[in-house]
């Protein structure tokens, strides 16, 4: 099992909006309020953390992702959109401290 740390500055970007999503505390699970990144565009359930990697907030519950999720070749640890260039090609970045694992993607792939 691999131990979480997410490093303290990271910037991943909305798999919807491809919009720069700001850390708050949303919901709860098992009593403990989950810390995540989320989408601040109107109406947008979208959020990220290290742990469980891209997922939309619903009614307070979480619903997982797994077709929008990229894991480190590295350490396994599910990647965020760290940018998106016009062309549509991506890149995404590991959040896990002391991983500099990083992917690029061209558009439509």
């Amino acid at each position: 099992m691999t131990l979480v740390t997410t490093r303290p500055v990271i910037k991943p970007l909305c798999t919807r909006h491809h919009s720069l999503m700001a850390l708050g505390e949303f919901g709860e699970q098992a009593g403990v309020p989950v810390q995540a990144y989320k989408c601040g565009e109107a109406d947008c359930t979208r959020a990220y953390n290290s742990s469980q990697g891209y997922f939309d907030l619903v009614d307070g519950s979480t619903m997982l992702l797994q077709m929008e999720q990229r894991d480190c070749p590295d350490c396994g640890l599910p990647m965020y959109l760290r940018s998106r260039q016009a062309d549509g090609s991506e890149t995404w970045r590991c959040a896990q401290i002391g991983c500099k694992s990083s992917s690029q993607s061209s558009a439509g792939s």
